[in-house]
């Protein structure tokens, strides 16, 4: 006879059960996937609510996975190899834009820096490796909440205000959804002074192997150099550096 399952394997199991072809789960359905009772599932299924790990669906008893395992994926990615795949490109897109790059990732309604390059150049930003950015108002920031589905873009903009930093920080939701779904078709962001007065940014998505945007990267120029053909300029180059990137993750993985 099998021995029962602990209840923290059971929880890990539950949390398994759900798949991309199983995004939303009732009670019934788990207990017959993990062989268990039902009101062992339920009880179990509670605490992981009540924690963030999954959540209600708007089906009555109809669970799925929770954002708190968004947030406990971003935390693995800001310290395993993505910076390790990452930094020689940024290195040398830093030697060939005499600017400076910087590689963040996606933690709730901020994006956290974890990688920087030409940080040596005359112009420098208040930005560090562990530092944090509001996701609204900067390039980077908007390429991955771009990348996010509707739910979980709106759950994350519900959170609190559009805070301004700037003259030019988007403030309001239907402006930002607007400016995301530009990003998509164009496959790049512009940061037009939004979080630092006389810094213009551009930012491309990382992808994995499904597709899905893990990381950002971005170049950092002071207004006054970034005309118009600079931007198509470092539009195309930066796309080229995060598509590089992107290929590696997906051999490497």
């Amino acid at each position: 006879m099998t021995a029962p399952l602990s209840s923290v394997k059971k929880a890990l199991k539950i949390l398994e059960a759900f798949t991309e072809d199983r995004t939303e789960l009732g009670v019934t359905q788990i207990a017959h996937l993990l062989k268990s009772h039902k009101s062992s599932v339920s009880r179990i299924l509670m605490t992981l609510m009540a924690e963030g790990f999954v959540e209600k669906t708007s089906l009555k008893n109809k669970y799925r996975l929770g954002m708190k395992l968004v947030e406990l994926g971003n935390r693995a990615l800001s310290r395993f190899d993505l910076k390790e795949y990452a930094s020689p490109h940024l290195e040398a897109l830093a030697q060939k834009t005499n600017e400076i790059i910087h590689l963040s990732i996606l933690d709730k309604h901020e994006i956290l820096y974890i990688d920087k390059k030409g940080a040596d150049q005359v112009l420098t930003v208040a930005t560090r490796i562990g530092g944090r950015n509001p996701a609204h108002a900067c390039g980077m920031g908007k390429v991955l909440l771009s990348g996010l589905s509707q739910e979980e873009l709106m759950k994350i903009l519900s959170t609190a205000p559009l805070k301004q930093f700037t003259l030019t920080t988007i403030t309001e939701i239907p402006k930002l959804l607007k400016e995301l779904e530009k990003i998509r078709r164009q496959g790049f962001a512009v940061d037009n002074e939004e979080s630092f007065p006389g810094i213009k940014c551009v930012a491309a998505p990382i992808t994995d192997g499904r597709g899905k945007v893990i990381a950002a990267m971005s170049t950092t120029v002071p207004t006054q150099r970034m005309e118009k053909e600079r931007i198509k300029e470092l539009a195309a180059l930066v796309m080229e550096c995060a598509r590089q990137i992107s290929d590696q993750i997906k051999v490497r993985r």
